[in-house]
Parts: structure tokens; C-alpha cells; sequence
């Protein structure tokens, strides 16, 4: 028997790949990793969205403000809330004011007729002419025969002006000889001039100092306005004239430095100032003008600076020997003084116009920042009635440590917790951020009835020269700079004391050529000038008129 041979062809058998438990920790070790980096990038990519969207949020902001600047009202004061109006008799209030829609109300309108204001008389120390009306001769005669008699009159008053009147003042100083001999000849002594060998008196510059620095009206325009009169004067002489004035009048204002220096509650400011010829720096670069003020309340001064720059040397520089409360910003040349000898008091109204800023934006939305400002109304609110009841400094300082000071409490843990759930680059985080850094310097007010809750009096002080800056935009050169520091000063001073402008330059530029002494120079200083002798300043004299 024959067996076929068979051929056995074995397959390789494919191999399994198992997965181990050690692959498996393996894979999902990497599954959780890769989980963990997605939640990341999705975490930093809504990082990245919440930046961009505080950028947008603040640049919105900023561009609010800005364009409220410039074309919104300038006042920080908002809409009434009438949840505002809501006090400890609200339940009163609002049950007389409850009303169903099924109520039936009879109604009465009453027109109540509005009195008109009664024109104020016009003061009786001012100049007068009279003009007296009478009736025809003919007409005193009654028509049964008899005179009339005189019984009283009938009067009222106008209001007139004179325009500015320029006129020549003619010095004659006679000469004397002898008959007998010839060599002998005395002539009168020409008066002391402030301007000698100059057609300038103490009046004429005292009008352009009143214009320029008062009036903010620039030299060009009174250059044109003396043309009008008759009076051709260059822009030079007048800025000539204005320059030696500031350079005769500096030993007042040394004075009024000594007097901010001297007393313990002083005020600070500064603003920018564009000087053209100024050594070492471009015409476009910015120099500062700074406010210095301080004194008694019937002593104050307040002294501008010109400095090429912002630097904190020069705040320490001026308050090198002071010691007491200084009203002031949050700039740093303020806060880092030397705190042994000065109390920084910051101003409340800084802080609060961060708030307001963002109200504004919201268009008065009810949020944090409203609440905010209502809490600075509190505050505000006492320093108002204070104000209105004219408390002693003592009372002041009684009343703020019994009513403000526990709402200072509550306020500042009220901001403590807002600030921990808001966002610290937003306008918001700022705001907050500012009030509670400076907390301590906001408050300081608390501690003297003399101090006051914002530095409000420096920032007005230095608004007429922000005002004049629009004028004449900028200085010239530095000399120019410091006579409208020194000529500031003087204006503001007098202005603080309502002390004639025009009267009191014109009597300081007559009286300074003729001091011997300090104690000369003290009496020249604005509070302390008789005011009798400045209502002298203002008498019209009796003029001539040459025949044509």
C-alpha cells in the first residue's frame, strides 16, 4: 500500500499585544496630563480675554472722562437719588405718599405766584454824580393863584460806567534863583518813582497787572486796548514794565513765604507751565508752577514758584523748617516728607472724583461706585452743616470724632470688602486701591477743627493761573515766569482777603520805593494795608482839557 506523503505547513501565529497594568496607569497618566494642560491653555486664554477686556473696559473709561473734561459739565455734583432722600422718616414719607390704584383722589391745582427777587441797591460807597430834574418855572404856580412849595423829592439810582481813560500827568518842580547872585539856583526835588525815566506810572502798571494777572486778558490785547484810547504802548514796554514791578514787589512776597512757613497748617499744589527760552531744555518741554499757601485764616498767603521740573526736592526744599498739617495730593513729593515734622492731610475730594468718574461712565447706574459716593456724602454732609452753623475749631473737631469717625470706621471696612472681589486694574480696583492706600491721610483731617476735608482752597488758588495759562499759553522766558509768580502771589493774596486788585498795586508800587525797613515791607503785605488808604487809589482826579 502506498501512503501519499503529506507536506505540514505551520503558520507563524500572529502575536498578541496585551495591555499591561502598568501601560494602562501609563496612558491615563498621560490622558490626565493632557487634560490638565487644556484646562490650563483654557484658563490662560480666558486670562488673556479678561485682560483684554479690562484694556477695553479702561480705555472706555478713560475716554469717557477725558471727553467729559472737555466737552461735559466740569461740576463733580450728580443726579439726586431719591433713595437719598430717604431718612429716619421714611415709613411717614411713604404713607403719605402710598396711593391704590382704587383710590379716588380729588384733586385741587393752586397757582402760587413766584415773588420776584428785589434788585439789590447799589452799594452807598461807591462815586456819585447827581443829576437833579426840575419842573418849569412857569409850572410852580397852582391854578387858584398860589406858589408851589417844595415838599420832598422823588429819587432813584443807575448804574454807569466810565471806560478806561488814559491821562498825562505833568510833574513841574519850580526853580528858584537869586537876584543878587547868579550862581545860586534850587530846584524842587522830583518825587520818588517807581519806574523812573519811564512815562509809566504806579497806576498805568498796576492796570496792566490787573488786566494781565486778574483779568487774564494777555499784553497783545492791551497793547490794542491803550491804541484805542489813544496810547500807543508796545507789548515789550508793558512786559518790561511788568518785570520790574514783580522785581520791586519780591520783598513782599519773601514775607508772605516766611508767614506760610511759620504757621502749622499749610497747602500745596502745582500745575504745568510751558516756558520758550528756557537753558537746557526744549521750547515744547514742560517747567511747573508751583502753589504754596498757609497762615492764620486772617493771615493767609498763597505763593506761586516757578521750577523747571516736578522733582521732590523742591517741596522739601520749601517746607525744610516747617512743622505741622499739610493739605495736600497723594504726589509723592507730599508723601514722602519727613512725617516727624509733617502730617500729610490728603483730599478727600481726590479720592471721591475716582468714583464719581465711573458713575459718570455708567450713566449713574446703581453699583459700587454709587455707593461710594453716597458714603462720601455722609461725610460731607457734616462738614456742610458745620460750615452753615459756624462751629469753633474745637466744636469742628468734637463733632467729626462723635459723627465722622464711625462712619470713616464703617466706610473703610466697606472698602476693604468690596475691594476683594473687584478686579485690581479696573477703574474700579483703582479707585478702591486709592482710597485704602492713603487711608491714613484721607482721615488725618479728623484730628484738627483747623484742618479741612479736602484741599479744595489750593486747587482754587490755582485756577485763575490755569485759567490765564489758556490766555497767554505759555512764558516767554524764565524771568518772565518769575515775575508772574511773584505777581500772582500778590493777586491771590489779595483775592483771599477781598482786597482791591488795582487799588492795592497801585498804593504797594507807590509805597515800596519809599521803605527804609523790614518792618515797611511787612505793612505793604495785602491784609495788612489800610483799606482806607486803597479806596484813595480809586478817586477819578479833576482832569484839564487843552483847547483844540
Amino acid at each position: 500500500m502506498v501512503w501519499p506523503l503529506v507536506f505540514w505547513y505551520n503558520k507563524p501565529m500572529k502575536k498578541t499585544n496585551y495591555i499591561t497594568q502598568k501601560d494602562s496607569k501609563t496612558m491615563e497618566q498621560m490622558v490626565a496630563d493632557l487634560q490638565l494642560k487644556l484646562v490650563e491653555s483654557e484658563k490662560k486664554h480666558q486670562e488673556h480675554i479678561q485682560s483684554k477686556d479690562i484694556i477695553i473696559s479702561a480705555l472706555h473709561h478713560q475716554l469717557f472722562v477725558l471727553k467729559n473734561a472737555k466737552f461735559g459739565r466740569k461740576s463733580e455734583k450728580l443726579e439726586e437719588d431719591k433713595q437719598l432722600d430717604l431718612g429716619f422718616d421714611e415709613a411717614e414719607l411713604l404713607s403719605s405718599q402710598d396711593v391704590t390704584s382704587e383710590e379716588v383722589i380729588e384733586t385741587k391745582t393752586i397757582t402760587i405766584k413766584k415773588k420776584k427777587p428785589g434788585r439789590k441797591p447799589l452799594p452807598s460807597n461807591m462815586p456819585y454824580i447827581e443829576h437833579i430834574h426840575d419842573i418849569n418855572d412857569a409850572d410852580k404856580h397852582c391854578a387858584c393863584g398860589c406858589a408851589l412849595t417844595h415838599i420832598g423829592n422823588e429819587t432813584s439810582e443807575q448804574l454807569d460806567v466810565l471806560p478806561q481813560v488814559t491821562y498825562r500827568v505833568i510833574h513841574i518842580r519850580r526853580k528858584y534863583a537869586c537876584k543878587s547872585c547868579e550862581d545860586t539856583i534850587k530846584t524842587a526835588k522830583p518825587p520818588k518813582q517807581p519806574f523812573p525815566k519811564s512815562i509809566a506810572t504806579a497806576g498805568l502798571v498796576a492796570a496792566v497787572i490787573d488786566a494781565k494777572f486778574n483779568r487774564h486778558l494777555p499784553l497783545y490785547r492791551q497793547e490794542d486796548m491803550f491804541k484805542s484810547m489813544g496810547a500807543e504802548i508796545s507789548r515789550t514796554n508793558l512786559g518790561n514794565w511788568v518785570v520790574k514791578a514783580a522785581e520791586l514787589l519780591k520783598p513782599i512776597v519773601d514775607k508772605m513765604v516766611t508767614q506760610i512757613q511759620s504757621y502749622d497748617v499749610a497747602y500745596a499744589d502745582e500745575t504745568v507751565l510751558q516756558v520758550l527760552n528756557e537753558q537746557g531744555k526744549l521750547s515744547t518741554s514742560t517747567s511747573y508752577m508751583w502753589l504754596f499757601g498757609g497762615g492764620p485764616p486772617d493771615k493767609r498767603c498763597f505763593v506761586y514758584q516757578y521750577h523747571s521740573s516736578r522733582q521732590d526736592a523742591i517741596a522739601k526744599q520749601f517746607f525744610d523748617s516747617f512743622e505741622g498739617y499739610l493739605h495736600a495730593d497723594c504726589y509723592s513729593a507730599y508723601v514722602n516728607l519727613d512725617k516727624s515734622r509733617i502730617k500729610h492731610v490728603a483730599c478727600m475730594a481726590h479720592a471721591r472724583r475716582y468714583f464719581v468718574d465711573i458713575v459718570k461712565a455708567t450713566k449713574n447706574k446703581p453699583g459700587i461706585a454709587k455707593s461710594a459716593v453716597e458714603w462720601f456724602a455722609k461725610l460731607y454732609a457734616i462738614e456742610k452743616r458745620l460750615k452753615e452753623d459756624k462751629a469753633t475749631n474745637e466744636q469742628v473737631k468734637q463733632a467729626r470724632m462723635t459723627e465722622a469717625k464711625p462712619i470713616l470706621s464703617e466706610f473703610k471696612q466697606w472698602l476693604l470688602t468690596q475691594q476683594k472681589t473687584t478686579l485690581p486694574k479696573s477703574p474700579l480696583g483703582k479707585a478702591l486701591f486709592y482710597s485704602i492706600k492713603h487711608w491714613d491721610s484721607l482721615t488725618q483731617y479728623i484730628n484738627d477743627g483747623r484742618l479741612e476735608i479736602d484741599n479744595n482752597r489750593s486747587e482754587r488758588a490755582i485756577k485763575p493761573f490755569v485759567i490765564g495759562r489758556k490766555n497767554w499759553l505759555f512764558n516767554t522766558s524764565t524771568k518772565g515766569a518769575d515775575a508772574s509768580s511773584i505777581l500772582f502771589s500778590l493777586v491771590q493774596t489779595c483775592k483771599e482777603h477781598s482786597v482791591d486788585v488795582f487799588a492795592y498795586f497801585k498804593f504797594a508800587l507807590e509805597s515800596v520805593a519809599k521803605c527804609n525797613n523790614e518792618h515797611d515791607i511787612q505793612l505793604l503785605l495785602p491784609y495788612n494795608v489800610n483799606p482806607e488808604l486803597l479806596k484813595d487809589q480809586r478817586i477819578i482826579p479833576v482832569l484839564q482839557y487843552e483847547d483844540k
